[in-house]
């Protein structure tokens, strides 16, 4: 780069931050900067500007003929703009001319042609037939009739209120359809009374076109009969017919015996197409329209030429089926001074353009003498920047490091949390579950010692301590499942106030008489859709611990009533807005400080000492409220008092009916030759559900997994009843042998026998006909009830 000589590396300073700086270089080092000589520019910079000047000319010139071709493409799309409005135009005024014909069509076909000369003026004149419908020259009725009543309608058309009619000229059709209306009555429509339409060829072929169709006909071009003058135009006829009752008769017989006459409207074709194509499109496009292929003899309307439009290139010829007719529509371009030539655009963009390419060349020479410039700084500072990158460098790694640092500190804050909550859960359920298999596993021991000791009075009391702890045990899962919100719930419509008091005598001696158990219940109180079983067991719950937070006595309020939640206050308790059935438990207790609140729902916590709780009381509360789709809610004060409140959907029908009580009936046995198939995984359960069945009298049939359950359904044996778990291995569940089993079986019936509610049994959200579930553990006389119930239903 030079000769210059190497300056000292800088001293670095340490800043608040501790990321170094660099001294400022010394007055040598600065003067030895200034001296360093410019670099070479890059050679393609030097033909920097002559490109920018080539690629300016070249985009004016492209730029230029762009406009040029847009001016073009814009003319285009104004002149088809233009044809479409006046095709439009003519095609929407003629729908509007022919609705106005079948208006005056109705009014004859409602009074079996019987309309007077006056109640069809009158009509004409209700509906402002000069002033809302340009163009048009005349409507008027005709009827058609045998040439022998030539002279008997003369004389009803008198009656009729048109004197003096004769019908003309004379021929020799069977037919006539003398003109016996004509309004508005001018020269021109007076000329044309007593015309007989089926003596001129082309008019009879426009009658008999609307005759047989039953649609507007329109003629061919005419000479209309109301051109009295000199000033003589090309004309046409449109014919609605008109038939005795009214509708258009469905078949061509028909159409001709009841064929009265027609409706039809008289158009001068100047007048028309001038009246109702708008001068601002023929200002870019003139029109001309033909009756057929396009000559002399079938122009219909040409557009007068203006005087400030030229003609201009484009053309464009399309048709129009209008009544039965082809029209042939050609259209030519006109240029109107108000649309302004291109020149002017092609001129300031071609001027523009050279401009601009100037100053951009211009500015590209100064470019680059200022990049010398800047250069010959950046050679002296690069040097400063590389070791101010070098430091910036270092300090991202050690905050790079230090953030790795926290997040390994927090994953291992995390995991310790994890395992703490872990080992809380596993020593709660291992110290209750250890307690109750100890009484279970105890009181069989000595049931078998006391059975070869031949002691056997002593063996009842040994069986009421097992059942007792393993009822107690299957109490402590379902407060697990609880929790989990897996236990199976049978809910119905559920009337709360009636189930609080149906349970005050429970609740009262339960809490001793120290305590004072009110109820508030709200009048009207909506239905919620539960468990009852599981409801009073958490109001049970609710006032035990209640109780317990008042060892020298007070009030326990048991409080329901009806809550709307908003959004915000739905927000705040954490559930979805809405209506909300409330049931509280309120005491006078001792209260909760908020460490204690927050951490209530926790499994296995509790305030209480060792053996007086198993901490799952809320927390099964909370799971079951959940479950049911409410919500659980505490707020406490140290000193004061606790409310729990219990938030549970509003149920939109109506109460269910209370069900009583079952009473313990001796187990039913089978019939002759009922078949239960039994299919669990379990050996134990399958041999017990098994032994039951067989003391009954049923056949009982076993299979461990589904595979095996499938193959017995599958073959001719007699199935009554299917019991099965729903977890079952092998990759078919409970559920889907039920669902494969009815497929040969339709009306089989299924008892699902469950440790929890698994997903896969209640796909649906609900079970089908001749299917029930029973929660495990069972009672073996509830589980043959149910068996003979299903099988005789």
């Amino acid at each position: 780069m030079g000769g210059h000589a190497t300056a000292r590396p800088a001293r670095r300073a340490a800043t608040p931050s501790g990321l170094p700086l660099l001294d400022p270089p010394p007055p040598q080092a600065r003067l030895e900067t200034t001296a360093t000589p410019i670099p070479p520019a890059p050679r393609a910079a030097r033909w920097i500007p002559r490109a920018i000047l080539i690629a300016g000319l070249l985009a004016t010139g492209l730029s230029t003929a762009l406009i040029w071709r847009s001016a073009e493409m814009r003319d285009r799309l104004v002149f088809l703009h233009a044809t479409e409005i006046e095709l439009r135009t003519v095609e929407d005024q003629f729908r509007t001319y022919t609705a106005l014909l079948r208006g005056a069509a109705g009014l004859f076909a409602a009074n079996d042609d019987a309309v007077t000369l006056a109640e069809f003026r009158a009509y004409v004149e209700r509906i402002e037939f000069q002033s809302l419908y340009p163009g048009f020259l005349g409507i008027g009725f005709t009827p058609t009739m045998p040439a022998a009543e030539r002279e008997r309608f003369a004389a009803r058309a008198e009656a009729l209120g048109v004197p003096g009619f004769r019908v003309r000229p004379a021929t020799d059709n069977p037919l006539i359809s003398p003109v016996l209306f004509a309004e508005p009555p001018n020269p021109r429509n007076q000329a044309a009374i007593g015309y007989d339409v089926m003596s001129d060829p082309v008019r009879r072929d426009m009658v008999e076109r609307a005759r047989d169709t039953g649609l507007p006909a329109a003629s061919a071009r005419i000479q209309l009969v109301q051109e009295i003058d000199a000033n003589k135009q090309a004309g046409f006829l449109v014919a609605m017919p008109i038939y005795a009752g009214g509708p258009v008769p469905p078949d061509l017989d028909e159409r001709r015996r009841r064929f009265l006459g027609f409706i039809f409207g008289a158009f001068r074709a100047d007048d028309l197409f001038n009246s109702i194509v708008a001068a601002e499109a023929e200002e870019d496009a003139a029109f001309a329209i033909y009756d057929g292929l396009p000559s002399e003899a079938t122009l219909l309307h040409r557009s007068a030429r203006g005087s400030s439009a030229a003609a201009g290139r484009l053309t464009r010829e399309t048709t129009l089926e209008l009544g039965g007719r082809i029209w042939t529509v050609r259209f030519e371009q006109r240029v109107s001074p108000r649309r302004g030539s291109a020149l002017l655009e092609v001129g300031l963009v071609c001027g523009g353009g050279l401009l601009a390419t100037a100053l951009l060349g211009f500015a590209a020479f100064r470019q680059r003498r200022t990049q010398d410039e800047i250069r010959r700084l950046n050679a002296s500072l690069e040097a400063r920047v590389e070791e101010r990158t070098r430091a910036l460098r270092d300090a991202a790694d050690r905050l790079r490091q230090a953030g790795e640092d926290r997040a390994r500190m927090e994953e291992v804050l995390r995991q310790s949390q994890k395992m703490e909550a872990v080992g809380q859960l596993t020593g709660g359920l291992a110290h209750d579950f250890n307690n109750l298999l100890a009484g279970i596993s105890g009181s069989l021991e000595l049931i078998e010692a006391r059975i070869g000791q031949g002691r056997s009075k002593d063996v009842a009391k040994y069986i009421v301590a097992a059942q007792g702890a393993s009822k107690r045990a299957a109490a402590l899962t379902h407060r697990l499942l609880a929790f989990s919100r897996r236990q199976t719930l049978a809910p119905r419509a559920l009337d709360t106030n009636r189930l609080v008091e149906g349970m005050l005598d429970l609740i009262q001696r339960t809490v001793g008489p120290a305590i004072d158990v009110q109820h508030v219940g709200a009048d009207d109180l909506w239905p919620a859709l539960v468990d009852p079983s599981q409801l009073e067991n958490s109001l049970l719950n609710l006032c035990i611990n209640a109780r317990d937070a008042m060892p020298d006595g007070g009030r326990i309020v048991i409080e329901t009533g009806n809550r709307w939640l908003d959004r915000r206050q739905a927000e705040a308790q954490d559930m979805p807005e809405g209506q909300y059935l409330s049931l509280c438990v309120t005491d006078t207790g001792s209260g909760m400080p908020p460490e204690v609140v927050a951490r209530a729902f926790d499994p296995f916590f509790t305030t209480k000492p060792m053996g007086a709780g198993t901490g799952l009381g809320l927390s099964m509360i909370y799971g079951f409220a959940k479950q049911s789709g409410g919500q659980v809610r505490i707020t406490s004060e140290v000193g004061v008092g606790t409310t729990v409140c219990l938030y549970l959907p509003r149920h939109r029908g109506a109460v269910d009916a209370e069900v009583p009580d079952p009473e313990r009936r001796p187990m039913a046995h089978a019939g002759a030759g009922e078949t239960v198939l039994v299919v669990d995984d379990e050996p134990t359960v399958r041999m017990l559900v098994t032994d039951v069945l067989s003391d009954l009298g049923y056949t009982a049939v076993e299979a461990a997994d589904g595979a095996g359950g499938l193959r017995v359904l599958q073959s001719d044996a007699r199935i009554d009843l299917l019991v099965t778990d729903v977890g079952l291995p092998g990759g078919m569940n409970g559920r889907q042998l039920a669902d494969a089993a009815r497929v040969g079986r339709p009306g089989l019936k299924v008892l699902f026998i469950t440790g929890y509610a698994e997903t896969a049994l209640l796909g649906n959200g609900q079970l089908e006909p001749g299917m029930a579930v029973m929660t495990k553990p069972f009672a073996v006389d509830a589980l043959a009830s149910r068996i003979r119930e299903m099988i005789v239903s």
